[in-house]
């Protein structure tokens, strides 16, 4: 037992140098200038990063899970290990310098405190968030999100897509079929927009005071086409 003990201690101090070997130094992001910074290296986060690499987009992804920083770091790719809710970790990653935050962690409250810190202390970054439902996209909206994207739309066209294929329609009729239920929802989403000021769903232009008007929020110390000007992951 006591060599059992001894064995765990002496591994959790390996770890520990190891997650520190992954941890972002602001020596190696201080030349970055109008980048990415993708909150979340799951899959999702993952997707983004290949597109950006592909087209020579500078970026940084952040993630607390050290065997998800090792895939990046093997593919040769600027990930680190740590919260992307921290001022401290967001700071290092030259995020007073960024352009926009991708942001797609996996649990709600990790994604909420990610952009309410985001909003406040780098307020200049636009941040692109996936939303588990309507009442969490909201509050993320309320949080400072620029925009809201449900992570359930697309995949549900995919899967659906997918079945009316086995029932032996066309590809042509499908194809007419998932665009005419996308831009159905859209038009759902415009009204929705014009109506609460809610960019909910693909990131419609608000007015810059609705914008502004965010709800306050309580201090943290430390998956198409879009309208114009905007965005959506």
């Amino acid at each position: 037992p006591w060599l059992a003990e001894g064995g765990q201690l002496i591994a959790s101090r390996f770890e520990l140098h190891d997650v520190r070997s992954l941890l972002p130094v602001e020596s190696e992001t201080d030349d970055l200038q109008d980048h990415i910074i993708i909150c979340g290296f799951g899959r999702v986060g993952q997707i983004i990063a290949q597109l950006l690499s592909e087209r020579l987009i500078p970026f940084v992804a952040l993630d607390v899970r050290s065997d998800r920083v090792a895939i990046g770091r093997a593919l040769d790719l600027p990930v680190y290990f740590g919260d992307a809710g921290s001022r401290e970790v967001l700071h290092k990653v030259g995020a007073e310098r960024a352009s926009a935050a991708a942001v797609t962690l996996d649990s709600p409250g990790a994604n909420y405190r990610t952009v309410w810190a985001l909003s406040k202390h780098f307020p200049k970054v636009k941040t692109f968030v996936r939303a588990h439902d309507v009442d969490h996209g909201l509050n993320l909206e309320k949080a400072g999100a620029t925009a809201v994207v449900p992570e359930t739309l697309e995949p549900s066209l995919q899967l659906a897509a997918a079945v009316l294929a086995q029932a032996k329609l066309p590809t042509t009729e499908i194809a007419a079929i998932i665009n005419e239920f996308r831009s159905r929802h859209l038009a759902e989403l415009t009204e929705l927009s014009e109506a609460s000021g809610s960019s909910l769903g693909y990131g419609f232009n608000r007015p810059m005071t609705m914008s502004k008007a965010k709800s306050q929020s309580p201090d943290f110390s430390d998956d198409n086409q879009v309208s114009d000007g905007t965005a959506a992951i």
